[in-house]
């Protein structure tokens, strides 16, 4: 492991880690759902659907898929699987998926890539184990609150360079055929307080700001509408309305 991915596990098993908010916190649920039924709109996922999520940590999208189709998680960090309420976890490393080619419909991940030292590499594992979807979610440096946090937190900086453009290229580099990409949101699922929760549902939606990044692609040769296609995703902030 290198020592930019030993700091990084080192940060996620730190100490206060233990009282991490749970997937079921009223906040983590107004920060998970939403994105998990934005994702539910641009591609397809059914009770049979096999879904991997590497980076799961203590299982805050890993559990919402668990209600919709077949999930297997993995983390680097048995701490923070030790948490995780889904039970179908395994330690490993996302830069060498211990999983055949195509063994998945759809591989996830949630704020992983800026914490890995590689993530073309693991960007590249995710393509190979899934047989059709790749979704990537990660901080949108152009909102001013993620890009303060970056900066601050040595751990989080490499977040300062996850931009569309930055995430459209990644997937470029490994022949995935976007889908979509778009920045969406307000909450953040540790930090916000509940009380301020009914004004921030407002922005539960795509805009420009969003603190997240989503990326939504699938591997050559798999029949699905293109984008460009799609007459009402030209309306809607996406690939020719987010900034770079």
């Amino acid at each position: 492991m290198s020592d930019f991915n030993t700091k990084q596990k080192q940060y996620w098993e730190r100490r206060h880690l233990s009282a991490r908010r749970s997937p079921f916190h009223p906040a983590v649920k107004a920060y998970v759902d939403p994105k998990v039924e934005e994702i539910r709109s641009r591609i397809e996922i059914n009770p049979g659907s096999r879904l991997l999520d590497v980076g799961c940590g203590n299982g805050f999208f890993l559990s919402a898929f668990d209600r919709i189709c077949r999930v297997t998680g993995i983390d680097r960090s048995p701490v923070m699987l030790q948490m995780n309420p889904v039970t179908n976890t395994q330690v490993m490393d996302a830069g060498r998926l211990e999983f055949p080619d195509r063994s998945f419909d759809i591989t996830f991940c949630h704020a992983l890539l800026h914490h890995v030292a590689d993530p073309g590499k693991v960007l590249g594992e995710m393509a190979r184990v899934s047989s059709r979807y790749v979704v990537v979610l990660e901080p949108n440096r152009n909102h001013p609150l993620m890009f303060l946090f970056a900066l601050l937190v040595k751990e989080e900086r490499a977040a300062l360079k996850f931009s569309a453009r930055f995430l459209k290229k990644l997937a470029q580099a490994h022949e995935l055929k976007i889908i979509d990409i778009f920045a969406y949101g307000a909450i953040v699922p540790n930090k916000t307080p509940v009380f301020i929760l009914p004004l921030l549902r407002l922005f539960n939606r795509r805009w420009p700001m969003g603190v997240t990044l989503f990326l939504i692609a699938e591997k050559h040769g798999n029949p699905t509408e293109d984008i460009h296609e799609d007459p009402d995703a030209l309306h809607r902030p996406g690939l020719t309305d987010l900034p770079a």
